[in-house]
Order: structure tokens, then sequence, then C-alpha cells
């Protein structure tokens, strides 16, 4: 197949984007035509975790003031979705975002709801609640366990600082998700190293791993994603622009295929790293990297 009639093969492909953070998720496109009059220069690259929330809290958090802004900053990343067949999308709502309605997280699910009503009829919207793993534990099980109670969550997500983090505090969590048939994520591998997977996998024993490409230093570690049937949801370009990787023809995610690991193909942070779902499986065609029917599986393993 030839690159052009690939790119409109999977710009008309249903597509799933499941490693996602929704009020990040927006395009950059429809951010500028929400928000005319923000004039943010976005970098190139971003110097990690540190530079990216730097970023975020010093810029694009001056644009994202009100809680409208905050419900539009959601909206359009539904939108960016939509514009790029996603079908289905598990986005993360961080728990955190209640400080814009007076800490009240029972005004975060009622916005929830309402996303999900306002767009049912255009994508299944599948959100995560999200959680920072540096939030106040009070919080986290007050507020966290309201939301997973409420219904409109679908997964729960764990990220922030993956170095050096004590996650024993969120077994409990994790657990009631798991007797609320509430499917289990959480942030490992990016970052780190193979032996933080292999703890977190025995501590939390997520479904899904957001990132985990670290995995493919060691054979044992794969060894056990693949025997604990655990999905890989790889957000390429993100992890290129972060630093975490140096470029897409030496990204593990080949590696990792070839080992047989469940993986996909996500955005991460689209106003951010501005590479849509169609974006990223151009790129690994383009060079070569994966065949079509390999990429159609890879595909396909987001639903």
């Amino acid at each position: 197949m030839y690159l052009k009639d690939f790119k409109q093969h999977i710009i008309n492909s249903p597509k799933a984007d499941v490693h996602s953070h929704l009020h990040l998720a927006g395009s950059q496109k429809r951010f500028k035509r929400r928000f005319p009059n923000a004039h943010l220069k976005f970098p190139e690259s971003y110097d990690g975790l540190t530079g990216m929330i730097h970023f975020i809290y010093n810029h694009l958090n001056t644009v994202m003031l009100t809680d409208q802004d905050l419900v539009n900053f959601m909206e359009i990343a539904i939108e960016s979705a939509i514009d790029d067949n996603v079908i289905l999308l598990e986005a993360s709502v961080d728990l955190g975002l209640a400080n814009f309605f007076g800490q009240s997280i029972e005004k975060i699910i009622e916005v929830v709801k309402t996303l999900q009503e306002k767009y049912k009829s255009k994508i299944d919207f599948k959100p995560d609640l999200g959680i920072n793993k540096d939030l106040n534990l009070e919080k986290v099980y007050s507020d966290g366990i309201k939301c997973l109670e409420s219904g409109s969550f679908y997964g729960i997500d764990l990220y922030g600082q993956e170095i050096n983090k004590d996650l024993s505090p969120f077994v409990k969590l994790y657990d009631i998700a798991r007797d609320l048939n509430i499917k289990t994520k959480v942030h490992i591998g990016e970052f780190s190293d193979h032996e933080s997977i292999d703890k977190t996998i025995k501590l939390l024993h997520p479904q899904e791993i957001q990132h985990g490409i670290r995995a493919v230093d060691s054979t044992k570690t794969m060894d056990l994603i693949r025997k604990e049937d655990i999905r890989l949801n790889i957000c390429p370009t993100s992890n290129i622009l972060l630093g975490a990787v140096g470029s897409l023809e030496y990204h593990p995610l080949r590696q990792l295929f070839d080992n047989g690991i469940n993986l996909t193909i996500n955005t991460d942070d689209l106003i951010l790293f501005n590479a849509s779902i169609s974006e990223e499986f151009i790129k690994l065609f383009e060079l070569n990297l994966f065949s079509l029917e390999e990429l159609e599986v890879i595909r396909t393993n987001a639903f």
C-alpha cells in the first residue's frame, strides 16, 4: 500500500485513544479557535516531566483560569478526538480539578455526566479518574471513592513522578476499584526502570500500564507483563518530546511488539505534543517500522 493510500486508510479507520488526560487532550488548532486571544507558543520539546509541568503551570494555566475555561478545554479535547475519527476515548479527569469548582467533587462528577450526554451520539467517552501521586491522601480516598461509586468513571489512573514513589498507600483504592469492576491503570516505566514496573505490578495489579516502555530492558519484566495479560498504552511522540526516547526509529515499541506485548498507540496530551492518533500511525508506517497488518493489530488492540 502506498503512503498516500495508507494515510487515507488510517484517517478513515475508527480508532481508540486509551491514554489521554482530558483537560490537556485538545488539538492546538481547536485550542486557538476556542481561545483566539491566547497567544501561546508551544515548545518543540520539553525538559522531561519537570519541563512539561513548568509549561502547564506558567503558560497554559494562564488561559485555563475559570471553571468554564476548564469545561472548554475538556470539550475541545472530545471534539479533537472526534475530528480524528476516534470512537472510543478513555481520558482521565484529574481529581485535583475540583479546585476549579470550590473543591466540589460533586461538580466534577456533574461535568463528566454532562459531557458524556452531550457527545454520546458521536463518541464513546469512558473517563478514567486521574490521580496525581502527590495529592493529599485524605482527598484521594474521600473524593476518589465518591467518583468511583458515581457510575460515571470507567477506569482509574495514577500518575506523576515515577522515581522513588511509594505506591503502597494506593493499594486499598485499587482494591475498591476492582470490586466496583472499574479498569485499573497506572503510569510507570517511562522514566523509571523495569524494576519499578515489576514492583508496581505486584503491588497494584493493574490491568493496563500507561507507557511502561522500560520493560524492554528486562526479559523477566516482559514475561511478567505477558503472564499478567497487561496492556501497555504507549504514546510515542510524548516519549520523544519529553526526552524518554531519542527518536521514533529507536523507540522500544518495535521490540515490545516483537516480544508479544499487547500494546496500543495513544496521544497522552495532544495539546502539548501535537500528534493525533492518525499521525502517530502514519509516522510509524512512513518510517517502515511496522507493516500495515501489524498496525491494524495495534489499532484493534485498543478496543
